[in-house]
């Protein structure tokens, strides 16, 4: 059987992730399963925030700021060195060394354009609510962190597009083998029993999810419970 034309252009790049996508959500709808929709919508449309991203989507980091440190009249300051976290924890580290990127794929692309363009790497900014507790884990109350950010590692971020391909040419051909050719974004779906439609699902379900990546939850974030009492005991 002839390869169907929308898995030929998404191997040979002749169209973009986001593209594809959309295409695989004309597909996959025929099956009537929201939660079969959900990892599509989440690439297409971006990651809420009471989602958990998937492992592809979570990017290392090193975190860098700026301070001072001294008297009014006499301070040292310090530019875009790498941040020192002391003694903190850590179970509360990983938060200063990983962030979640949640944009849709179409978004994550402008982003790269825009930083590749500008000559500057991708970065997320560390709230200042944090600073307190940074500088106490330094012993160092006389550190006043002026900004602090996590500059992201970007070969990870340009991996998420091929990990997305990826798991888009699976689903894909894993379709065509069901229900043939997909060029008309059209299968029937009626010419399987109800036991093979589920065994389908959930054949799909594994190449979505065979990393149990899309959960509900929010522990990447900045939002850490054990930090959020600390910050509050460093005040």
């Amino acid at each position: 059987m002839a390869k169907s034309q929308i898995i030929k252009d998404l191997a040979n790049g002749s169209i973009d992730t986001q593209t594809a996508l959309k295409r695989t959500k004309v597909l996959l709808q025929e099956f009537d399963d929201e939660r079969l929709l959900e990892w599509v919508n989440y690439e297409i449309e971006g990651y809420p925030d009471d989602v958990e991203v998937p492992e592809y989507r979570r990017i290392s980091g090193q975190s860098f700021c700026s301070y001072i440190k001294g008297t009014m009249s006499r301070f040292l300051k310090y530019s875009n060195v790498p941040l020192s976290l002391g003694n903190m924890p850590e179970n509360e580290r990983e938060l200063f060394y990983y962030a979640n990127m949640r944009e849709s794929i179409g978004a994550l692309k402008g982003t790269i354009h825009e930083y590749e363009r500008k000559g500057t790497s991708i970065g997320r900014i560390i709230p200042a609510e944090y600073y307190p507790y940074i500088a106490k884990c330094n012993n160092d109350m006389g550190m006043v962190i002026q900004s602090a950010e996590i500059q992201l590692n970007m070969p990870q971020i340009l991996n998420i597009f091929p990990k997305v391909e990826n798991k888009l040419l699976d689903i894909l051909r894993y379709l065509e083998n069901q229900f043939g050719n997909l060029d008309e974004l059209d299968i029937d779906v009626n010419n399987k029993s109800e036991q093979e439609l589920k065994e389908i699902v959930n054949h799909i379900y594994v190449l979505i999810y065979n990393d149990q990546s899309v959960t509900i939850g929010n522990d990447n974030e900045f939002n850490n419970s054990n930090i959020a009492s600390s910050i509050k005991t460093a005040n």
